[in-house]
């Protein structure tokens, strides 16, 4: 028999009053309560970025100013990082076909990785052996496209078909292996210099914490999400890339700093300026709500006081790409 205590939603609001100073009452309270809920809402949004870093809301309006805040950015995220993966897909495919003369995916294997970057060989067996596992996965689910071309006499895998079911980080992973050529052709088709191909696989690796976290509902508004340091060459790409004096960091302890990072690959891989421009408005006027609805004290420690330089700064890159 379990011992576990069960509390009410009145129970819990008590809670929150006694332990955390929340100023919870009444009919309209309980039911915002149970809309945001307790543990989804309360547990994951009353600390940010560690749970020593308590964040000193006084009401329950704040706390749900925050929440929606933080929906909010993943309805602005969701779309633009499901065709950022899409197209650096798309794209990276039409170079690396072109580079192996072959669409076979045993081809692309034996002729655009060397088995000399990371890990050597044993990096390129690693890679293969996830992709084949990938295969092995969808062919046993019935997958209509894998079993095709394992069931049909004569047919031969295709790169693409892989692209289509592996992850974003096996993507990256797979550029990784690339040979130095072959990505300096994937950066062209992506619009970066040949300079910063060496940073392809990294800017996959960037985007993929946040794009997971957004897909399956997580909290992303203090970038929490984040598995592992970005690497400084992209906080420099960025800073360079973006025109942003010295005094503005991209660091990537902000979400503002993740915005930057997808309105950069945005438009370098061709998103119209329209709509790229409309995400960083769309973010600016959701921070100005946030800022309205919440004291100062909470409001730095959500969005940071860079934001709006950053902000400025995007919007006028955007504007002049």
């Amino acid at each position: 028999m379990s011992t576990t205590s069960y509390k009410s939603l009145n129970a819990l609001m008590r809670h929150m009053r006694s332990s955390a100073g929340i100023a919870v009452a009444g009919s309209a309270d309980k039911r915002s309560l149970a809309r945001i809920g307790y543990f989804h809402g309360y547990k994951g949004y009353r600390f940010s970025g560690a749970p020593s870093r308590t964040i000193p809301y006084a009401s329950l309006d704040e706390l749900s100013a925050v929440v929606g805040f933080d929906a909010g950015l993943k309805a602005l995220f969701y779309p633009l990082l499901m065709k950022l993966e899409m197209t650096m897909k798309n794209l990276a495919l039409v170079e690396l076909l072109d580079a192996a003369d072959s669409s076979v995916l045993v081809d692309v294997y034996a002729r655009l990785m060397p088995g000399t970057r990371k890990n050597g060989r044993q990096g390129k067996l690693e890679v293969i052996h996830a992709g084949n596992a990938v295969l092995l996965e969808r062919y046993v689910r019935g997958d209509r496209i894998v079993r095709h071309y394992y069931d049909v006499p004569g047919e031969a895998v295709p790169l693409w078909a892989l692209f289509e079911v592996i992850t974003l980080g096996h993507f990256g992973k797979l550029l990784e292996q690339l040979s130095t050529e072959a990505l300096v052709l994937v950066a062209g088709r992506w619009g970066l210099r040949r300079s910063d191909a060496d940073l392809v696989p990294h800017l996959v690796f960037a985007i993929t914490d946040l794009r997971n976290a957004v897909a399956h509902n997580g909290v992303v508004f203090d970038t929490r999400f984040a598995s592992a340091r970005i690497r400084k060459k992209i906080s420099g790409l960025l800073g360079r890339e973006l025109g942003f004096p010295s005094t503005l960091t991209v660091d990537f302890r902000t979400i503002t700093d993740y915005l930057a990072l997808v309105v950069y690959l945005s438009r370098r891989l061709g998103f119209p300026k329209r709509d790229v421009y409309r995400a960083t408005r769309v973010y600016s006027l959701m921070a100005d709500e946030l800022r309205d609805r919440v004291p100062a004290r909470v409001f730095d420690m959500i969005v940071h006081t860079d934001n709006r330089a950053k902000v400025s700064g995007l919007e006028a890159w955007v504007r002049a790409s």
